[in-house]
């Protein structure tokens, strides 16, 4: 069978209710679509029990172990073993609206990012705070490719060769932003081209539960660090780089979005920058 794009969904172990969602977001598509979840030697048991009888009742799901080891790892062994040109990556507490390879499958961009929805744990109450509807023209007013490659965020939806071309997400850099931040500016570097698309077509779980955001600040602040470093970024630039991301970190993001009020109503100096959505 012959699919238009592939989505990633890198799992280790997943509440059941919320990684059914996912994969089936994936899976019922409105376009051929084949959903790839690759697992981790740590994944639980019932977990591939799941993952196993959603693939025998639904077409189009391939459930692959990591080839390396880590978040980083799994998203390549996807990217690798993607049967299309276009692959898209979703994290496995979260979810698609149906439309959402299809509206992306109109551009052929390098790297196409939409909007997105943010709901509480419950996946009904909505958080309008951290719910954004990207615009085109407000990424070209960025002045930096850091600035642009925060820009984007999940849904995120890239033309596989361009991937390949960079040696696909980094394994090297730690946990933090290897796949919404230094992956498209790396891309971004090379001269990837790139399409917003307004809408909310990615659904973000924010929740308190084991999430890589929710690591500590330190580990992520580390991770950030060798980020700047590959990227040759140093001085007062680097500093109000850290200053700026790492006030999401250890926090879900609708806590995120009222200490970031907080501080621009202080006045605080480098708030303003949107906020980047890590995994």
């Amino acid at each position: 069978m012959s699919f238009r794009a592939t989505i990633v969904i890198p799992v280790l172990n997943q509440r059941a209710d919320w990684l059914e969602q996912c994969v089936l977001s994936g899976l019922s598509q409105t376009v051929g679509c084949e959903t790839i979840v690759v697992t981790s030697p740590e994944t639980a048991a019932p977990t591939l029990t799941q993952l196993a009888r959603i693939g025998r009742e639904n077409s189009g799901l391939r459930v692959l172990q990591e080839k390396g080891t880590g978040f980083a790892a799994a998203l390549n062994t996807g990217i690798c073993a993607a049967s299309s040109s276009r692959v898209g990556f979703l994290l496995s507490d979260d979810w698609l609206e149906k439309k959402a390879v299809e509206t992306c499958l109109r551009f052929e961009s390098d790297i196409v990012s939409t909007g997105l929805r943010g709901y509480a744990s419950d996946g009904k109450q909505v958080f309008e705070s951290i719910s954004r509807s990207p615009s085109v023209e407000e990424f070209h007013r960025l002045s930096t490719l850091e600035l642009k490659a925060s820009y984007l965020k999940h849904f995120l939806f890239f033309r596989k060769e361009k991937l390949l071309a960079v040696g696909g997400v980094d394994e090297t850099i730690g946990l933090t932003g290897p796949d919404d931040f230094d992956l498209p500016w790396t891309l971004l570097e090379q001269g990837a081209t790139v399409s917003l698309i307004p809408d909310q077509l990615y659904n973000y779980r924010d929740h308190e539960g084991e999430r890589l955001t929710l690591r500590s600040a330190e580990a992520q602040v580390q991770d950030l660090s060798r980020i700047l470093d590959k990227h040759a970024v140093g001085g007062e630039e680097r500093e109000r780089i850290v200053r700026r991301h790492s006030l999401s970190y250890g926090h879900p993001y609708h806590v995120t979005a009222k200490l970031r009020k907080a501080r621009l109503q202080a006045g605080s100096p480098g708030d303003s920058d949107s906020p980047r959505r890590d995994a």
